[in-house]
């Protein structure tokens, strides 16, 4: 078997996985990981359990996944158990005790974990993989101002043997920040072929949900709203959630579906109940796998910088109509200038794939939403227009076979690298 056949066995280290689907990250590596499994790869993936009750090991299409040690949803404390400290030093033993005979460790954001992972590499003479995860105010290099081991976790990330970057913006980032000697690979988010939900019909997609959560039970004539966003201070869903009431007002037969968790889940279920709309609005809670979610869905409003790794890829797979907000971070990954969107807020015309609105003027969203609900045939048309034309752009295929050729090479580096030391201790005896 030749070196480019060899079956690799590789370590994916993360933050959340499933049931948590409907964190942003968590969508990324279980997409990454299935993918890498699929092509035959050995794959085992790492990440904490969020609750006692979780079980240390379990299998996920047909590949383990560990979770053996526990993550305080409180955060960090200054010492202790709960300290990231004990945290990074138990998860870098974890992994030399266990994972004596994997090829290369990858994490999935340059958070805690990538610490014990590229620590843990270097023990056990295999390449370490870090990505910088998240765009915009999302991104490991803004997310965690806050956070007091940023610093850290960057600057260990850098001492990886190759750093993944998803976009120009955060290879910029870098160099700014004086890492522009860093290994970085520039590897876009993938955008894969058409998903078909397994129930076609749309009405009965929606029964089957509503018997797995009655909150999701829809009458005839009702329009799917949906959203996916962290609950949070930093996220857009804020725009949605303020502009609920006065789109409901101009807008009959709405339903809101906020899928997600946060600590600001209270609040806006709070504020929703208060403006009236206990009775449109459904949240939830975590899907692990989103599928079905989409397909039920008459449109997806997107708002903020979280979600660009694989709640709005998934979306544009399901071909599901989109209604963004205009960021930066949209713009980038939709590769549209500032001036064509602003063309098509100016003029109000929506004959594109893509409806954007401005945040800051709620009407603006009330007339991207009202442009798919008036035609919904012909914004599903342009939504499979959009899958066309993202995969073009940003293809799966081509972002997991640039994954493949860096594991391989860093692999095969590394043994040839051992190989040399191995021959110059025998020339030495």
């Amino acid at each position: 078997m030749s070196r480019s056949d060899r079956r690799l066995r590789l370590v994916l280290v993360g933050r959340h996985f499933w049931p948590h689907g409907s964190f942003d990250a968590a969508g990324h590596l279980i997409q990454l990981a299935s993918n890498l499994h699929s092509l035959g790869q050995h794959v085992e993936v790492v990440v904490p359990r969020q609750a006692n009750s979780c079980s240390e090991k379990f299998q996920f299409r047909e590949f383990d996944v560990h979770r053996p040690l526990r993550m305080f949803r409180t955060g960090w404390s200054g010492r202790g158990d709960r300290s990231a400290t004990k945290y990074i030093k138990s998860l870098r033993e974890w992994l030399c005790q266990t994972q004596r005979d994997c090829d290369l460790i990858y994490c999935d954001s340059a958070q805690e974990e990538c610490i014990a992972a590229v620590q843990a590499a270097k023990h056990l003479q295999v390449p370490a993989v870090v990505r910088i995860a998240g765009m915009g105010t999302s991104s490991d290099l803004s997310d965690s101002q806050g956070r007091r081991n940023v610093k850290h976790c960057v600057s260990t990330a850098m001492k990886a043997d190759a750093i993944v970057v998803n976009n120009a913006t955060i290879q910029r980032r870098l160099i700014i920040d004086g890492f522009g000697d860093a290994k970085t690979c520039r590897i876009p988010i993938g955008i894969g072929q058409a998903i078909q939900s397994p129930l076609q019909d749309k009405t009965l997609l929606r029964t089957a949900l509503a018997r797995i959560n009655g909150d999701l039970h829809l009458f005839e004539g009702m329009s799917v709203v949906l959203s996916v966003e962290r609950m949070q201070t930093s996220s857009g869903i804020s725009t949605l959630v303020q502009t609920a009431r006065i789109l409901s007002e101009r807008i009959s037969g709405l339903q809101y579906w906020f899928i997600g968790d946060g600590p600001k889940r209270d609040a806006i279920f709070s504020h929703l109940k208060g403006e009236g709309l206990r009775q449109a609005m459904a949240m939830p809670g975590s899907f692990g796998i989103m599928d079905d979610v989409f397909g039920a869905s008459d449109l997806m409003v997107h708002t903020g910088d979280d979600g660009y790794q694989s709640h709005v890829p998934r979306a544009i797979q399901m071909e599901i109509p989109l209604v963004i907000a205009n960021t930066e971070v949209a713009r980038e990954f939709f590769a549209v200038s500032s001036a064509e969107v602003q063309q098509q807020l100016t003029s109000a015309d929506f004959d594109s794939p893509i409806r954007w609105f401005n945040p800051e003027r709620p009407r603006s969203l009330r007339l991207a939403i009202e442009s798919i609900l008036d035609d919904p045939e012909a914004a599903k048309r342009q939504a499979v227009l959009l899958r066309k034309h993202m995969q073009g752009l940003r293809n799966e295929d081509d972002s997991l076979r640039q994954y493949m050729q860096l594991f391989r090479r860093l692999v095969d580096q590394f043994k040839a690298a051992a190989g040399d030391r191995q021959l110059d201790v025998q020339d030495g005896t």
